[in-house]
């Protein structure tokens, strides 16, 4: 591992977990300029800049006054996105009050509120859930408010307000790439009507989040789904770490450890709680299972370290050699999430990119 990923894993444990005895300060203090800007780099790129700077003051540290220019200056970016996020969902929460429909903030914002400072997580787009009133919200918002609803996407549907995306969903998780998707989808709806919703105060709004078992299940698939498909970045495992600190103890375990057998994502809950632990600082206790398998743990952390987003070629025959090659190299990782064919898999997400979004939907 790298000097930079060592040290962001020592900076991260001891402000998440208030343990600066962990923090190797003459290894942290004595990087030279180049050093300080390839840890900057990798923050940035892991998402978890803002926060590195936080720990950074709070461990007073002092840097190269160039590369902390660089981190504020990040950090300031962050913060102005976050602040224009929790504007339009008080705005869409409004629009939604008064035409009686309920919203549900998944991840993003929602989450944001479990951290140490809550506008340094950064927070991409805004994704919803509507108990079952996607189709006549998207109704509302395009002949009551004007706005452009894009239906080209297999479990929702996207609009802009004021520059931000949204994602409506009416799926919790994207289930047509594989044959046991639909039965983990369903188990997701199943939870969330049966569990009482919580609800989180942001900037002096409250706004419906998942209750815990479901928002455990839901942030599982989801970052399963981003592993087994491409990777994980050191901020999917601070949400997740930051999750179970705040939730753990309401959530039902064995109901959990059920459902992964049954669908075959033991290995991933598994393996994530253990990078938490061996990256992240995570006390043990917080995590109910671990992988033993310290090489699997220790390669999934290394894949993570080496998060890159790629962009897909726009040359059709490119496009999906580059899918093909990608699919191929992650089956270590799709075995952790999935145990269904790879085969029917792969032509099942074959028939999901060429076959339009609509043709999957289920009303």
């Amino acid at each position: 591992m790298r000097l930079s990923a060592q040290i962001i894993s020592q900076l991260l444990s001891s402000y998440l977990w208030d343990n600066p005895s962990i923090l190797e300060r003459e290894k942290v203090e004595n990087q030279t300029p180049e050093q300080w800007f390839e840890l900057y780099q990798l923050s940035l790129r892991q998402g978890v800049c803002a926060i590195i700077l936080d720990s950074l003051i709070a461990n007073k540290i002092d840097i190269p006054r160039p590369i902390k220019m660089r981190f504020i200056s990040a950090t300031d970016k962050i913060e102005r996105k976050y602040r224009q996020k929790v504007a339009v969902a008080k705005r869409l929460e409004s629009i939604y009050s008064e035409n009686n429909i309920k919203l549900m903030i998944l991840k993003g914002i929602g989450l944001a509120q479990l951290y140490p400072v809550p506008k340094h997580r950064p927070c991409s787009d805004i994704d919803i859930w509507l108990f079952g009133k996607q189709s006549e919200a998207d109704r509302i918002l395009s002949e009551k408010y004007k706005i452009a609803i894009n239906e080209a996407h297999h479990h929702h549907t996207v609009f802009h307000i004021d520059g931000v995306m949204i994602e409506n969903h009416y799926d919790f998780i994207e289930q047509h790439s594989r044959s046991s998707k639909a039965s983990i989808e369903q188990t997701l709806k199943n939870i969330s009507t049966t569990e009482e919703h919580y609800t989180t105060e942001i900037d002096g709004t409250k706004f419906h989040i998942p209750a815990p078992n479901l928002n455990i299940y839901f942030l599982i698939m989801h970052a399963g789904a981003h592993f087994a498909a491409e990777n994980i970045s050191i901020r999917h495992l601070t949400d997740w770490a930051l999750f179970l600190k705040c939730f753990g103890s309401e959530v039902d375990y064995p109901m959990i450890i059920n459902l992964a057998d049954e669908f075959g994502f033991r290995p991933f809950f598994e393996c994530l709680n253990s990078m938490c632990i061996s990256y992240l600082g995570m006390p043990k206790e917080l995590a109910y299972c671990t992988l033993e398998d310290e090489k699997i743990v220790a390669k999934s952390i290394d894949d993570v370290l080496k998060y890159k987003q790629k962009e897909i070629p726009n040359n059709f025959i490119k496009g999906w050699i580059f899918r093909i090659k990608r699919r191929f190299s992650n089956i270590w990782k799709q075995k952790m999430v999935y145990n269904d064919s790879h085969f029917s898999a792969f032509l099942l997400s074959f028939l999901a990119h060429i076959i339009h979004p609509n043709f999957w939907k289920r009303k």
